[in-house]
């Protein structure tokens, strides 16, 4: 029964936190539904694609979070202009304890977000990956996408004497699932299929930065087209193999100081851990 209650609370709280409060549910718990509805939508504007789906993962659990946290001195608008300023600040190079502001365009609110220094911590994640490439037992986290400097050989395992299973030609944009000694796990699409030598790849943010901008993805190559990319052919592999992996990731501490439209002052101090998706999790 409390399930149809948030439901219909769903279309109520957009106008107004009046509604939930006769139904049992406070204004607090009304701003984490608006709070995690509204950042969804807005993640729903942002990006194509597995970008589109990162986007809403991140928008509507940072508006939860923030809905949760001070959404009783936040209107819904706030609520999600807040929870996307800070998942730019997240998806962004850290700066610890440089300060970001963020003001409503209609309310008066302000607040002041500071990320602190980026920490490591190690946590099983699960990883997909094609039948014919090889496991590694841990790697760090990285989830970004990253550019081939020149040709590459892509290989079944993380060695120089492993099988070539493909290659990817310069300037080839692909996303590193993570790293394991030397080498950089290639994914298409959510599933590892190889592993390139890092002395072969850039983050694409450092390959712009040299112009060298990337002329294919990877993610929306025709790979049927070639001998070198067939092997990534997801649709031909019958099924794929997950496995939990000790990862190294990044984390931040994020503080944000909030001053309602009523002059009423908030602070919130959390953590928040770069998962195996891409997204920033709440720890």
């Amino acid at each position: 029964m409390r399930k149809k209650f948030v439901a219909t609370c769903l279309a109520i709280a957009i106008a107004s936190t009046t509604g939930c409060a006769q139904l049992g549910i406070n204004k607090q718990q009304a701003g984490t539904i608006i709070g995690g509805l509204a950042g969804a939508i807005a993640g729903a504007a942002m990006g194509k694609g597995t970008g589109k789906i990162v986007a809403v993962i991140i928008a509507g659990s940072l508006g939860s979070y923030l809905g949760n946290r001070i959404g009783a001195s936040l209107d819904e608008k706030d609520q999600q202009a807040l929870a996307l300023r800070t998942q730019e600040i997240l998806s962004q190079p850290v700066a610890p304890n440089r300060p970001t502001t963020w003001a409503s365009d209609h309310s008066g609110a302000t607040a002041e977000i500071v990320q602190g220094k980026e920490f490591t911590q190690t946590k099983v994640v699960e990883v997909k990956r094609a039948p014919t490439i090889q496991a590694v037992p841990s790697m760090r986290l990285i989830n970004e996408p990253y550019v081939t400097k020149s040709s590459v050989n892509v290989r079944s395992a993380p060695n120089l004497k492993a099988g070539k299973v493909g290659g990817l030609a310069p300037s080839t944009e692909f996303t590193a699932v993570g790293s394991t000694g030397d080498w950089v796990l290639v994914g298409r699409k959510g599933v590892t299929v190889g592993y390139v030598h890092k002395s072969y790849v850039l983050p694409k943010e450092q390959a712009v930065a040299q112009r060298e901008a990337p002329v294919a993805n990877l993610d929306d190559m025709d790979v049927k087209a070639s001998n070198e990319t067939r092997a990534f052919d997801l649709d031909s592999i019958q099924s794929l193999q997950t496995q939990q992996i000790a990862a190294e990731t990044s984390c931040r501490p994020v503080t944000v100081s909030l001053k309602s439209a009523s002059g009423q002052p908030e602070q919130q101090q959390n953590t928040f851990c770069k998962q195996n998706n891409g997204t920033w999790e709440l720890i």
